[in-house]
């Protein structure tokens, strides 16, 4: 004798592997990712923009502020050129008469222009 099914068959073979599935669906990280990304680039053009805005600041305020500087550059001009004028002075009243007449020789050929100097030797003012 054989031994047959029983009645209403055998239950299904389980053949699949029924894992809990960890995290959520991919498209919740996919928009996650999607959103955080959007929300970093709305932040970083928002720094661009005020990068922006305080360099515009910058320039007007140096515009506003050109003349004051170019004055102020001038008057600096004028007080280094005198005071190397009262140091030549200081200096020939100390030499002899040939080396006076060195001194007083003339640099430059041209004189139509007034040449201001770019660095002056001696000691400093704040040491006299």
């Amino acid at each position: 004798m054989q031994d047959l099914p029983p009645i209403g068959g055998y239950e299904p073979v389980q053949w699949k592997r029924n894992l809990p599935s960890r995290g959520f669906r991919p498209s919740i990280y996919f928009w996650g990712i999607t959103g955080l990304m959007a929300f970093g680039f709305y932040r970083y053009y928002q720094g661009v923009n005020e990068q922006r805005e305080l360099l515009r600041e910058r320039q007007w305020a140096r515009f506003y502020l050109e003349p004051l500087l170019v004055a102020e550059e001038d008057r600096n001009l004028a007080r280094r050129y005198f005071s190397e004028k009262a140091r030549q002075d200081l200096v020939r009243e100390s030499m002899s008469e040939e080396t006076k007449a060195k001194f007083d020789e003339e640099i430059y050929n041209d004189k139509s222009k007034l040449r201001f100097p770019k660095y002056t030797a001696g000691v400093h003012p704040s040491e006299r």
